[in-house]
């Protein structure tokens, strides 16, 4: 094993609480005797149970989760170390305001992927590393032991005590600097959501392997370069060999659970699973469906919690707009209506649902926005469809693959306004309102759109105020301190409230003014 010095490098420049200065500090902080310090120092072992939970495959994971008495304490040593946590910014695990999604999210664009994992994480981090690592921090060599008994039990890091989140992270911290070099000189990102660890890049990782590119799947640890191997191996770690995945761009590509294809979006396994378990509900009824599942599965957990976890998985990362979300969670909640899964989208969602992408291949062809507004279809702006000697279609960017073929139904080439007959499916959009109040000069309004849009890219949203409100060949217009880019034409003019006022006409570069088209100039149109 190597030395602290060797894992964990020079003493970082961190403050040190003033609870981590002497022992005595720290048992006045903690609230603990002396006595009860010698008995958890001894009979620790007898202060945690374990218990096992699915990990997948029919895999369990061991969980050893301490007595109230000792989380308590673990709970107010993780409250002291957090903020001696420098955070890297490829770390998404244990971290605030990160999460699985955002770790995904890290490598959407990517087309080549290569996951690795560390074997048996938690229990490779052993008391004499924790205790090195306190030490290396600068802290009293007595404090150090004390944290590390109290942390940690039969001589390793326990997976389920409040602190080991936030220990597991300090330690990898040099891990996480080779590797982040590692992915620096190979040329692709890379990132670490507790053991599961990420490359990827939008060019083959060749750099990240000792000879040619291996095949897609499962791949020999033997066959990575040797400063990657080396990174692990010198930081007392060792990959997982049943978990090291390559997948290029003909294969499907997954982080941490979630598959970055096409965006973000959860494995079609999942999908069936879930839909399989409201199925034997629907048909056997709760009770027997229930004993089906424990005798499948095992565990103590209702179906109902199953479920409800798993739907709230699937709104983290699809939105509560989703339209698969939403049929799924209808029939959840005819299934539990005592305790109905919140199906109402935020405005967020709605502007995001509503707002589709729409283009042709013609002689002019072009891309831009189109939305959904409420008493009046599919809208866009007339130049986006102008000229389309071939099929125009629209889509939503979560689900590149459906583009949908949709015709004009009405044109107006002097106001730019466009009105599409479409057959989207009503479950798979929302729909804007017009908004009652008139816009006035320096108002607060948001366009939103997909100005040049490409793979991964997210609904574009600009703040601005309304500059004037100038008549140009007899339509009113709105003159806004936003730059409307080429994509942006035909999405949605946004008030205060969230309304539509007006539909991008122009701007950007090459424009001397960003201009909407008042949205009175759509409900004029509209009834001619």
């Amino acid at each position: 094993m190597p030395s602290p010095a060797m894992m964990f490098g020079p003493p970082p420049r961190v403050t040190i609480p003033p609870a981590l200065e002497t022992e005595a500090a720290l048992l006045a902080h903690l609230g603990l005797s002396s006595a009860e310090l010698k008995r958890i120092w001894w009979f620790r072992h007898r202060m945690y149970r374990d218990f096992n939970i699915a990990k997948g495959a029919g895999k369990l994971r061991i969980i050893t989760a301490p007595q109230d008495r000792l989380k308590h304490l673990q709970r107010r040593i993780a409250d002291l170390l957090t903020p001696m946590y420098r955070v890297r910014h490829p770390v998404h695990g244990f971290v605030a305001d990160k999460s699985v999604k955002t770790n995904a999210r890290s490598h959407v664009k990517s087309k080549f992927v290569l996951n690795l994992d560390i074997r048996d994480f938690f229990g490779a981090i052993t008391e004499n590393r924790v205790e090195g690592l306190f030490r290396s921090l600068g802290i009293d060599r007595r404090v150090a032991e004390i944290l590390a008994r109290l942390c940690c039990n039969q001589n390793r890091l326990p997976q389920g005590a409040p602190s080991s989140p936030v220990i597991s992270n300090m330690v990898c911290f040099r891990l996480d600097k080779e590797l982040l070099a590692v992915a620096k000189a190979t040329r692709c990102i890379y990132t670490r959501y507790a053991d599961d660890i990420s490359f990827s890049s939008y060019r083959p990782l060749s750099g990240l392997f000792e000879a040619a590119l291996p095949p897609t799947g499962n791949v020999s640890p033997d066959l990575l370069s040797t400063d990657l191997r080396s990174a692990f191996e010198t930081n007392g770690f060792a990959i997982n060999p049943e978990k090291a995945h390559y997948a290029d761009r003909h294969s499907r590509r997954i982080i941490t659970g979630v598959r970055i294809n096409e965006g973000l979006n959860l494995d079609r396994r999942f999908i069936r699973n879930l839909r399989s378990g409201l199925y034997s509900i629907e048909k056997l009824g709760e009770t027997a469906a229930e004993a089906k599942y424990h005798a499948k599965h095992g565990g103590t957990a209702s179906l109902e919690s199953h479920l409800r976890g798993k739907l709230s998985w699937l709104s983290d990362i699809k939105g509560a707009s989703d339209p698969v979300f939403r049929n799924l969670a209808k029939r959840f909640n005819l299934l539990f209506p005592k305790a109905p899964i919140g199906i109402e989208p935020t405005p967020a969602e709605v502007r995001d649902r509503a707002v589709w992408v729409i283009e042709h291949s013609g002689p002019k062809g072009r891309q831009g926005t189109a939305f959904f507004l409420k008493d009046y279809g599919l809208v866009t702006a007339a130049h986006c469809v102008s000229e389309a000697s071939e099929p125009i279609i629209v889509y939503h960017p979560s689900r590149l693959s459906n583009k949908i073929p949709v015709t004009v139904a009405k044109t107006c080439p002097h106001r730019d306004l466009a009105i599409i007959a479409h057959a989207v499916p009503p479950n798979e959009y929302y729909e804007l309102e017009v908004t009652e109040k008139p816009p006035a000069v320096e108002d607060h309004v948001t366009s939103v759109g997909y100005p040049q849009f490409g793979f991964g890219d997210r609904l574009n949203v600009r703040k601005g105020t309304v500059s004037s409100l100038p008549v140009k060949h007899a339509v009113q217009q709105i003159d806004v301190g936003i730059r409307i880019t080429e994509g942006m034409s035909g999405g949605p003019l946004l008030a205060e409230d969230g309304k539509v006022i007006g539909i991008n006409h122009k701007g950007g570069i090459d424009e001397d003014r960003d201009l909407a088209i008042h949205i009175q100039q759509l409900v004029k149109f509209a009834s001619e």
